[in-house]
């Protein structure tokens, strides 16, 4: 059964195992989660619920607020859950493929202006820095017994994030290194 759904989709029903949520509070929580390393735009989050719900995957409530639009909020039935455990199971890796414009541009390169190029990689390097402040921070405040499977993807994000600060600076050194035998005046 699980053919049919998308791995968002799959994602989406286990973000649903941790509660009754609206489709905000699940982007939300995507953000804080998954969103490292799988992140669907929260309008994708938005078409998707009512498709879980139509084919009995989720259940949906309707909750009146005074002051605000009345507000929807989801939840897993069984059926949904052993679509993901099924899922979750399942044999087949997910398979995917990673699409990063800076390597793209870089491949390309020869063709740029030097110092964009330098200023793309330290921008990378500076992001994947910040990230790896957050995650260090999450690494911190996380039972790692309680939350044993989440901690196994923090160590995931934690060594990219590492591994993508040391090979932008080995990129930026091997540019440097580059633009200075070639005497390229247009670097940074």
């Amino acid at each position: 059964m699980t053919r049919s759904l998308s791995d968002t989709e799959c994602a989406v029903l286990g973000l649903l195992t941790f509660g009754e949520r609206s489709g905000y509070e699940l982007d939300r929580l995507a953000r804080r989660s998954i969103g490292y390393f799988w992140r669907p735009a929260k309008s994708r989050i938005y078409a998707i619920l009512p498709r879980l719900v139509e084919r009995g995957f989720a259940e949906s409530s309707t909750v009146e607020q005074a002051t605000r639009p009345d507000k929807q909020l989801y939840r897993l039935t069984p059926l949904g859950s052993g679509v993901l455990r099924e899922w979750l199971d399942a044999d087949e890796p997910v398979r995917g493929v990673s699409r990063d414009g800076l390597l793209l541009k870089l491949f390309f390169g020869a063709n740029a202006d030097a110092g964009a190029l330098r200023q793309q990689v330290a921008e990378r390097k500076r992001l994947a820095e910040e990230q790896l402040a957050e995650l260090e921070q999450i690494e911190r405040t996380i039972d790692r017994d309680l939350d044993f499977f989440p901690y196994l993807t923090l160590l995931h994000g934690l060594e990219d994030a590492r591994s993508t600060i040391v090979w932008a600076g080995q990129a930026l050194e091997a540019l440097e290194r580059r633009w200075q035998e070639t005497g390229d005046r247009a670097r940074a």
